[in-house]
């Protein structure tokens, strides 16, 4: 049965192996489950701020009634509650119910600081459902290991204190505590996969077999020692061909194809980038071993993350969306902020050569390349184009579409902060500034 105490404990055996939290995030739906959770932690003195967050996936015509009743129950405990609204794409692919997940966890990822721990109240029956979807999925000892008790996520630490708990245990806890929570009816509805396990399968189950649950825990552990030592050997073959940054593909293409899966699985995973199918994931190695048999610099895509080949070095990149071309005007002494970590672009007025103060007075258009721009360098006696100088610049390829552009009526002035177009230099100039530039070449 559960109890305060008990969570009392879990915190204890955390708090003794990982680093002390900042803050303690709670992914709070209003329903039974995070209701329970977000009550007990009230409940025991970690002095530890606690924030809710809720989110509004607008699926539902009482959507908006939940979110209020989250509000003021979160008031009622003394917890300051974020409340957000997302729109689910249903022509994404990959499913309603796994939209809404992946959309909930990139909105609490964005509340996560180093050292946050995010709380979530998955108990004993939700690991029971992971554990046959996974199954159904034909999933590795990675899928059938289930929900994990602590996980690194997005900076700070993901824990779920319940999945030593029943549903029915903590339906008990809210009964004698005389909780109120919110009654999501979807949870009825069978055409989603997990209700269907949830309400049709497993209670036969548990009727022809009363001790399923303890098997499906047997199972989990089980397979979630096979996955620590898959994690273990990845970490011996990162640490003797690579780094996280990127791995040796020449000593790559010397492991063994189990091996090769595995590590990539692993960096995807260290990542927080999705695993492949593993019909993907095989068609992607195959691919890549051929890419480095013969030397190319290619990359191969998977649903997450672009796997680069490039001067004999594999590295793994999130995908991201192109920068926006909307175009912008760089002043003297403004500051533009660029998109997905590429720091910021000043324009400032400088001793040495730089850009024509009259250019840099009337602004310039900020854009990124979409192809065959060329440039002539101040210094240099020939035109180029920018691929050309990226190349030879060993530009790392992912990183080219992203560095701005400068731009005075269609003509390139300067490119980045690498080069300025000789027609527009000119000594005692405007310079640009790359404020936290990220890493653009070796």
């Amino acid at each position: 049965m559960f109890n305060t105490d008990d969570l009392n404990d879990f915190f204890n055996h955390y708090l003794d192996q990982a680093n002390h939290p900042k803050k303690i995030i709670v992914a709070y739906s209003g329903g039974l489950d995070s209701t329970v959770l977000l009550y007990s932690l009230t409940r025991i003195n970690l002095n530890i701020p606690i924030v809710a967050i809720h989110i509004n996936h607008q699926q539902h015509h009482l959507s908006s009634e939940w979110e209020k009743f989250c509000i003021d129950t979160a008031k009622v405990y003394g917890v300051k509650l974020i409340s957000e609204k997302i729109q689910i794409e249903k022509k994404s692919g990959k499913g309603t119910e796994c939209e809404m997940r992946d959309q909930r966890y990139k909105v609490l990822s964005k509340y996560i600081e180093s050292n946050d721990w995010l709380l979530t109240a998955h108990h004993k029956d939700d690991q029971a459902e992971t554990l046959l979807l996974s199954v159904l999925r034909g999933s590795g000892v990675d899928g059938l290991s289930g929900i994990k008790p602590i996980r690194i996520f997005a900076g700070g630490m993901l824990l779920r204190p319940f999945l030593g708990y029943s549903k029915a245990e903590l339906i008990n806890y809210a009964k004698i505590k005389n909780l109120e929570w919110i009654e999501d009816f979807s949870n009825k509805d069978n055409t989603f996969d997990r209700n269907f396990l949830r309400n049709k399968i497993i209670p036969q189950l548990e009727k022809r077999w009363p001790s399923i649950n303890k098997r499906f825990s047997k199972v989990t552990s089980l397979a979630l020692e096979a996955s620590e030592r898959s994690e273990d050997i990845a970490k011996i073959d990162l640490f003797n061909i690579g780094n996280e940054k990127y791995i040796d593909s020449e000593q790559f293409i010397k492991l063994s194809g189990n091996r090769q899966r595995n590590l990539i699985r692993f960096i995807l995973r260290m990542k927080n980038l999705k695993n492949p199918s593993y019909k993907q994931l095989m068609d992607g190695i195959k691919a890549l071993r051929f890419i480095i048999k013969r030397e190319e610099n290619k990359f191969i895509k998977f649903p997450d993350a672009d796997i680069y080949h490039y001067r004999k070095k594999i590295y793994i990149i999130p995908q991201l969306p192109r920068q926006n071309n909307e175009l912008l005007n760089l002043f003297p002494n403004k500051t533009i902020d660029l998109d997905y970590g590429m720091g910021s672009i000043s324009l400032n007025k400088s001793k040495d050569t730089g850009i024509d103060p009259r250019i840099a007075k009337n602004g310039l258009k900020l854009s990124f390349r979409v192809g065959g721009e060329i440039i002539k360098p101040a210094g240099k006696k020939h035109h180029y184009k920018l691929k050309k100088l990226f190349q030879e610049n060993k530009i790392y390829p992912w990183m080219r579409n992203r560095i701005p552009l400068f731009f005075y009526e269609n003509e390139v002035v300067s490119v980045g902060n690498f080069w300025i177009a000789e027609k527009f230099s000119k000594s005692n100039g405007y310079k640009i500034n790359w404020h936290k530039k990220p890493e653009l070449n070796d």
